[in-house]
């Protein structure tokens, strides 16, 4: 099986390298892009419709499972969001609260050098 390309997620206080797939990065760029759509309707005030539900994501690749946890309910704008992320790797456990628009921007760098 090849080796995927090294992914780099930064965040306020370092950086964290790991392998991820094309095809992960990907399906997780889609998710976060419909995450924003999300925060874009909270931000607007959607009257009458009640709270967002809250967005889950989990990815798993060999030896590796990486959660992303977001409430839109809670951040202003998409600008201003936040994910939390959990990165598991055998015996590493990794969790740290990434910047929503620093996340998309990581991940479209990795899609275009991959």
């Amino acid at each position: 099986m090849p080796h995927s390309p090294q992914f780099v997620l930064n965040f306020a206080t370092g950086s964290v390298g790991f392998p991820l797939s094309v095809a992960g990065a990907s399906s997780l760029q889609t998710e976060l892009e419909a995450l924003i759509t999300d925060l874009k309707t909270v931000a607007a005030g959607s009257q009458g419709k009640g709270p967002v539900r809250s967005t889950d994501l989990l990815h798993k690749e060999e030896g590796l499972r990486l959660e992303l946890f977001c409430n839109p309910n809670i951040w202003p704008s998409p600008h201003a969001a936040k994910v939390l992320v959990t990165l598991k790797a055998d015996s590493l456990r990794f969790s740290t609260e990434v910047e929503l628009p620093r996340l998309l921007e990581d991940l479209g760098q990795h899609l275009a050098t991959a």
